[in-house]
């Protein structure tokens, strides 16, 4: 059987001949309520789907860690790799040295462009980047020594085509004739690559792990580069490669070298969703409006109710419980619309992007949590529940003699 609070309650939010002007401030508080239930879902699935593409899309042409020893270069890199291949969660394992340089191309007036020079073992490193999917015409296992790959961004800026024969000068420093100057070396041009990233097809370029060796007269990599069988299991399977290879080793991924980046996203994803919220805030004042006028409306009716041995309590709670009927109605409402919507918008990549926008994301994703979700329902009842105390604790506090004298 239905309590005394929710049946006087529900009898009063029914529609009704007169309160006409409460009944509209009721549909205001209703749509306001959903529509900032709206907003802040569709801005959190916003940031949420810009922060997993851009970490994925980077992680997609990178490892999605590296582990490095404290000091020095890895002497031993295939015991080292042959350890990490058989951690659980391990897809793919390479060594990797890393240089930068200045990029020269064959026609005198070009300008040289900056690069950042990886030396990778042909063998294995199609098994910790995607990047070498795209590599024309040569693949990345057939790389010899004297030869490099570089982006297509690059080869169209320096007018290069394979089989031309570049030049770059190392940030290493050795000396010769004329006393300390930079390394050349000369490569000949074997393919290109294409990773939708134009920092990464612009600036990258790739060699041999045999020629970073000999240009940095080194005796092995300086990281190993490895890739989690998912994105989820990074963390996870980080942790235990790095115990795999015992103590004096580093860890990194992308999320730390670029933490600037996705804490921004995070804090941008906060900020802009509390502004939307404040939408819901502007609808609890026309809450807190109906349930006065109501109140002002009903005053004869509750004298009577607490002259008939009905609780301050009661009362109280009958008009909590209207502002939190309002404020469940109009978030239900906001989620059956924001939740369809997202999902249909990236499921069927509905908004799109120009590329000169972005050259590695072609539409807008929209991607929720269960917490996102759950902040987006708890928001809304919290703000209703606190805009119905203040009407509640006046209502509690009607004197039925002088409600029933005054009529």
């Amino acid at each position: 059987m239905a309590s005394f609070i929710q049946v006087v309650s529900d009898r009063y939010l029914r529609a009704r001949r007169k309160g006409a002007f409460v009944k509209v401030m009721v549909r205001f508080a209703l749509v306001g309520t959903a529509l900032g239930v709206f907003a802040m879902v569709v801005c959190m699935a916003l940031m949420n789907g810009f922060r997993e593409e851009i970490q994925s899309t980077l992680f997609r042409a990178t490892a999605h860690f590296s582990l490095a020893p404290y000091a020095g270069d890895i002497r031993e890199a295939d015991a080292a790799a042959a350890k990490l291949r058989a951690v659980p969660g391990v897809a793919g394992v390479s060594p990797m040295r890393l240089e930068k340089g200045l990029l020269k191309g064959g026609a005198p007036d070009a300008p040289p462009e900056g690069v950042v020079i990886k030396a990778v073992d042909p063998r294995t490193a199609a098994s910790t980047s995607s990047i070498f999917e795209s590599t024309t015409p040569l693949r990345i296992a057939e790389l010899q020594e004297g030869q490099i790959l570089i982006g297509q961004e690059l080869a169209r800026t320096l007018a290069l085509r394979v089989g031309d024969t570049v030049t770059v000068a190392f940030m290493r420093l050795e000396l010769g004739l004329g006393g300390v100057q930079p390394k050349f070396a000369a490569f000949k041009v074997a393919g290109t690559f294409q990773s939708h990233i134009s920092e990464y097809d612009r600036g990258w370029a790739f060699i041999s792990l045999a020629d970073g060796l000999r240009i940095a007269r080194a005796e092995g990599p300086e990281f190993l580069e490895v890739r989690a069988e998912n994105l989820e299991a990074i963390d996870e399977v980080k942790a235990r490669a790095t115990k795999a290879l015992g103590a004096g080793w580093l860890s990194a991924d992308l999320r730390d070298t670029n933490k600037q980046l996705f804490a921004a996203l995070k804090v941008e994803k906060w900020i802009f969703t509390g502004i939307l919220g404040l939408i819901v805030c502007i609808a609890a004042f026309n809450i807190v409006a109906s349930l006065v006028l109501l109140i002002t409306e009903k005053r004869r009716d509750l004298g009577t109710l607490l002259a008939l041995g009905a609780t301050p309590d009661q009362v109280a709670g009958l008009f909590q419980r209207m502002g939190l009927r309002i404020g469940l109605v109009g978030t239900a409402w906001g989620l059956a619309l924001a939740l369809p919507a997202c999902w249909i918008a990236d499921r069927f990549k509905l908004v799109k992007l120009p590329p000169s926008v972005y050259d590695f994301i072609t539409y807008v994703p929209f991607r929720l949590t269960a917490l996102d979700i759950f902040f987006a329902a708890a928001f809304p009842l919290l703000v209703a529940w606190l805009a119905s105390r203040l009407p509640a604790r006046r209502a509690a506090s009607v004197d039925p003699v002088d409600s029933l004298r005054a009529e």
